[in-house]
């Protein structure tokens, strides 16, 4: 893994299982210093991904601020013509309701702390406010409390160093035709990230799925025999077993969306085809939460780095560096 200069760094979440191994990655890279947790709705309700991520800061034994956000999507749920709900039936199989993220983290401790008393909205505006160089987000949950954050102050975009936004989908989406999760559920958060000038790197699912675990991926994770290997393998396990039982036996892996952007902050190398492009966000209809690329023969300005594919094998290898220990 390529060393690289100490980033400061702000999460932002909805933990998740996949958020819980992107949140270890953090903890545990020598080239973050990560200064707070953000929590947003999206997976599981705010609660619960706030007391995820409490949780599992426990278990890592460190005591990083975590701040509660937003519990709903700015605008979204205020049409009854935008569905919210994703179209999936429970999936019951042998009498257990297989799920990819559930209500809690097993294997983590209840925190004996809890999260701080400022909104995460108004955390981030606090800091950039009193920030005195510029500080990397890295989102992995709906962009609720960047959308309200940009929103009331635009400004504050300069002291933003790089943010890093897991979602989209270019060739592959997962809650409708056209759109993937994180952006679906709020897409007019993104809209206005974009318009501060913002120049994300969009870590889409183009980019994740090539670089989905399997079975063999998590045995090497577990000869690690560390906390932190022993748990991202039980949670890619679990990811496994749902995504074969919905999608059938062939389907034996899973992407691990979150934490592929977390190691794409510590060395972007792990992202391929990596495309400057302009895009905006699709606000209604069948092309609601869609990254709509500019595909004219003279596009807009570009605004947009988005990686369509990653390197699995660095991936892996990156994992299993970062949890060694």
């Amino acid at each position: 893994m390529e060393k690289m200069k100490t980033r400061k760094v702000i999460l932002d979440v909805d933990t998740g299982s996949d958020d819980a191994i992107a949140i270890m990655c953090a903890i545990k890279a020598e080239s973050i210093q990560l200064e707070a947790i953000c929590t947003v709705w999206g997976n599981l309700t705010v609660d619960k991904t706030t007391l995820n991520t409490l949780g599992l800061c426990e278990a890592m034994g460190v005591e990083i601020p975590v701040y509660a956000g937003c519990n709903r999507p700015m605008v979204k749920d205020r049409s009854k013509y935008r569905d919210l709900e994703d179209s999936y039936e429970p999936l019951i199989i042998d009498g257990k309701e297989l799920k990819i993220h559930y209500d809690r983290l097993e294997g983590i401790p209840e925190p004996s702390r809890k999260e701080e008393d400022r909104h995460a909205v108004r955390f981030y505006y606090d800091y950039l406010i009193e920030a005195t160089e510029p500080v990397t987000i890295i989102a992995t949950g709906p962009l609720t409390n960047l959308g309200f954050l940009f929103r009331l102050a635009p400004q504050l975009a300069e002291k933003v160093e790089q943010l890093i936004i897991m979602g989209g989908g270019v060739h592959i989406t997962n809650c409708s035709p056209a759109g993937e999760a994180n952006i679906w559920h709020d897409p007019e958060a993104l809209q206005i990230i974009l318009d501060t000038g913002i120049h994300p790197l969009l870590v889409p699912l183009d980019a994740t799925h090539a670089a989905a675990l399997n079975l063999d991926d998590c045995a090497r994770l577990e000869s690690l025999d560390t906390f932190a290997a022993r748990f991202t393998a039980k949670l890619a396990r679990q990811r496994i077993e749902y995504e074969s039982a919905r999608f059938g036996e062939y389907h034996s892996f899973s992407a691990i969306h979150d934490a592929l952007a977390v190691c794409a902050s510590i060395d972007e190398s792990v992202l391929e085809d990596v495309q400057e492009l302009a895009c905006r966000v699709g606000l209604s209809g069948s092309a609601d939460g869609d990254i709509l690329i500019d595909r004219r023969e003279v596009p807009e300005e570009v605004n947009v780095s988005i990686a369509l594919s990653a390197n699995k094998e660095k991936f892996v290898a990156m994992l299993c560096e970062l949890f060694a220990n």
